[in-house]
């Protein structure tokens, strides 16, 4: 046998190390234990396979979109494609908003019928039925409520068909209803007359599908979240437009009305604009229109009255420049005209957007332009978000003082224009004042005519100006085309995007390998009991003299019975190793250990016999006075032993048995006393060991753990050496340690560890594969056998 030393007075490493993990031990198990995790791995496969194969698959769903921004335009296409009338608003910012606001996505899923599907059961999953539908359904929203609930829809024939509602019972009442209706007529649900008409309904005869109703306002935020509109890049005006669902043709579909309904909404947003602007022409033109009759009206009978004659050269000239001013001077009345509407209308309305835009009538302040936008998209944005303005949610309220703010600078604008315009006002009215003085000078007749005649200029190139402004209105109006170009249409951009195939058995793959091997950590980790040599020297200095296997045999006298077995020849090299630790041919040994069960009995009974065939005369003496047991080994009586002695009842030589075994006796422990640890202090334990030494050359003493009771460190003065029992995967790493702090202490002297019922061999163990003591002897007890019990231990 190897012989395992270590000098006794080498410090202890254990507070540093024994929560150190043992990879080779690690690795060990996972090489002997390989099969549970092949099949760890096959079980992941198998969920990796059945994930994949029923999962539904998710499609991604991409398209992009041009905004055109303003362009410079020519002389021609002015009017066309950068009209200010309609193209002066668009906050590009907005615009992925816009694209998301649940308004458009409401209309959007109502005009695709998306409110109502059908599903088709499988045997495992249940599969939506899209592209070739089996009915047409219409009636399912009333007064902006939807139909929801889910149903049986079974086609009888051609012409007929069933609806019942999927079992259900609410407060112990079954609520299962069914409808017969036939194509074209309708049919009452729930208050909802809902019209069936057939597409493809050959294929679905006698079939029971699934048929759900939803709520459109729910699906529509759902298509809300699910969307998403960004920007191509920084300063670009294209949006990628991406989206993904279940089924790729009804994700399309539902990409492409959207750009077409957005598309729409747009080209409806620049008309409204180019509308409100020419119905404010209108208005205007009416009042100058009137006003054009009247002084035609003057400028006739004036001349049915007066001569018609040539105004001289004086006259036209001074005309000329009064014309001139009051054309400079028209451009402020219309401004006026304006900005009195825009009082008025911020005053009385509520609806922002509107409102006639400045450029409508030539007015191009930046100041008074920028604030109208502000106030126009936060309306707008208000609608798209559906806010009540008057109510008290705090984003509703936060709205609603920001608009108001804006209202008052757009009138403190107003203001502020108005008063530079009656500055310039003023200064043509001077000049215009002073050419009038002249004119007094002319005749009176013809001073009359001219001012009739610079009347109905003035109100002609008015009337003029404003045509020409209505003519542009009418022409956007009516050749609008939307900003929104369609740059890719909504396609398939790529393969499913889950389940992710690959990773899911990536995934699978390295659970099924990480739950075993985790397993064996977990056990590693949380492990506090001895299994190896180097869990030993870990957690104690004390040296180890000798190593004893494990046997199924539950056979106690192993070595008078089977001499030749690996088991007594494992006990013999600890007797070998013994004439290391003591230099004398007699001898006293004790034999302790931390708890019950680690083989301290049956050790002292093997060595004791080893002792024995040797020819040196040994006895054992039980000192375990609470738990006898070696008189069971040998089948003695344990009626008389070393209680009866300690307490004055029996005397040295009764209490003496004969084993049975050539030179080996035995003292039993006698009767469970009342007193064992006040018995063992007795000098009359001191007094026996002393006489023993005179008739014996080797006495064992068994005693009680030392984890247990103190009973050993009384007897230890008594003894030359102690060996101190481990048992693998039993005894705690910590009542090892506590035993090394005690040797140190001095409580036991000359101490070595005796590692017993060694079944675990390999890395991590410390003593290889298969590990025994090579003498060849053929009985059978390889020390690599599986622990399956006990064995000769009892716990």
């Amino acid at each position: 046998m190897v012989k395992d030393f270590q000098n006794q007075d080498t410090p202890s490493n254990f507070e540093g190390e024994r929560r150190l993990i043992n990879y080779n031990r690690i690795w060990y198990r996972i090489v002997r234990y390989w099969y549970f995790i092949a099949a760890s791995l096959l079980i992941g496969y198998i969920f990796a396979f059945v994930y994949n194969r029923y999962t539904p698959k998710i499609y991604p769903i991409a398209a992009s979109i041009i905004i055109k921004e303003s362009q410079e335009a020519g002389q021609t296409a002015e009017l066309l494609y950068n009209n200010p009338l309609v193209n002066a608003y668009r906050n590009f910012y907005n615009e992925p908003y816009i694209i998301k606001s649940f308004p458009l996505m409401q209309n959007v899923v109502d005009s695709l019928g998306f409110t109502i599907t059908f599903y088709g059961e499988g045997n495992i999953r249940t599969s939506e039925i899209y592209s070739v539908s089996p009915v047409k359904i219409s009636g399912n929203k009333l007064n902006e409520k939807y139909l929801t609930g889910r149903y049986y829809f079974t086609l009888l024939n051609d012409s007929s068909f069933t609806i019942s509602s999927i079992n259900s019972e609410s407060n112990g009442i079954n609520s299962d209803k069914e409808y017969l209706g036939s194509f074209g007529k309708s049919l009452n649900i729930e208050g909802f007359n809902i019209l069936i008409e057939p597409r493809n309904v050959d294929p679905y005869i006698g079939q029971e599908i699934i048929l759900e109703f939803s709520d459109g306002f729910r699906l529509a935020k759902k298509y809300s979240n699910k969307i998403k509109a960004e920007w191509a890049e920084e300063g670009a005006s294209v949006v990628n437009l991406s989206t993904s669902g279940k089924v790729p043709q009804k994700e399309i579909d539902f990409m492409e009305v959207l750009i077409e309904i957005y598309t729409e909404q747009d080209r409806n947003k620049k008309k409204e604009a180019a509308y409100n602007s020419r119905e404010f022409i209108d208005k205007q033109l009416r009042q100058i229109a009137d006003s054009l009759l009247i002084i035609e009206n003057q400028l006739e009978v004036f001349k049915d009255k007066n001569i018609v004659f040539d105004i001289n050269e004086a006259g036209k000239q001074y005309l000329e420049q009064i014309d001139d001013l009051e054309k400079a001077k028209m451009s402020y009345l219309v401004k006026e005209s304006y900005y009195e509407y825009l009082e008025n209308y911020l005053s009385e309305s509520d609806r922002l957007d509107q409102i006639v835009l400045p450029s409508a009538v030539g007015i191009d302040d930046p100041v008074l332009v920028g604030l109208i936008q502000q106030m126009v998209d936060l309306q707008f944005q208000a609608r798209t978000m559906k806010l009540d303005l008057n109510s008290e949610n705090p984003l509703a309220v936060n709205m609603s003082q920001r608009i108001s703010d804006l209202r008052t600078a757009v009138l403190h604008s107003v203001k502020n224009l108005r008063e530079t315009d009656q500055i310039a006002i003023s200064q043509l009215d001077q000049q215009i004042t002073s050419y009038e003085i002249q004119l007094g000078q002319l005749p009176r007749v013809e001073r009359q005519y001219v001012t009739i005649q610079r009347n109905y200029r003035l109100g002609e190139n008015l009337y003029v100006f404003l045509t020409q402004k209505r003519s542009e209105a009418a022409i956007s109006e009516a050749s609008t085309v939307s900003d929104v170009i369609t740059v890719n249409e909504p396609h398939l951009s790529g393969g499913p995007i889950s389940p992710k195939t690959k990773l899911v058995y990536a995934l699978a793959m390295l659970f099924g390998v990480s739950i075993p091997v985790l397993f064996f950590v977990l056990k590693e980790v949380l492990n506090t009991r001895i299994q190896s040599k180097d869990d030993i020297e870990r957690a104690s200095s004390i040296p180890i003299i000798g190593v004893i296997g494990h046997s199924d045999d539950k056979d106690r006298m192993v070595v008078s019975n089977k001499p030749k077995s690996s088991l007594a020849e494992a006990f013999r090299s600890l007797r070998s190793n013994l004439n290391y630790f003591i230099q004398k041919d007699k001898f006293t040994l004790m034999l302790t250990s931390s708890i019950s069960g680690e083989g301290k009995s049956f050790s002292a009974l093997n060595l004791a016999n080893i002792f024995a065939l040797s020819g040196k005369k040994t006895i054992i003496v039980g000192a375990d006075l609470r738990k006898p047991r070696l008189y069971q080994e040998l089948n003695l009586s344990n009626s008389i032993g070393l209680s009866n002695y300690l307490s004055g009842q029996s005397t040295e030589d009764n209490i003496i048995q004969n084993s049975g075994i050539e030179n080996l006796l035995i003292i039993s422990s006698g009767p469970v006393p009342p007193n064992p640890g006040e018995l063992i202090l007795r000098p009359e334990f001191g007094q026996l060991i002393e006489n023993l030494k005179y008739s014996f050359d080797v006495i064992l003493i068994d005693t009680p753990p030392v984890g247990i009771v103190a009973d050993a460190f009384e007897i230890a003065s008594y003894v030359d050496h102690t060996l101190y029992i481990t048992r693998q995967n039993y005894t705690p790493i910590e009542a090892l340690s506590n035993v090394d702090q005690q040797v140190k202490q001095g409580k036991l002297n000359n101490v070595s560890l005796v590692f017993n019922d060694v079944y675990k061999f390999g890395p991590g163990y410390g003593y290889g594969y298969g590990y025994g003591y090579g003498y060849g002897y053929g009985y059978g007890y390889s020390y690599s056998r599986k622990k399956k019990g006990a064995g000769y231990y009892e716990d």
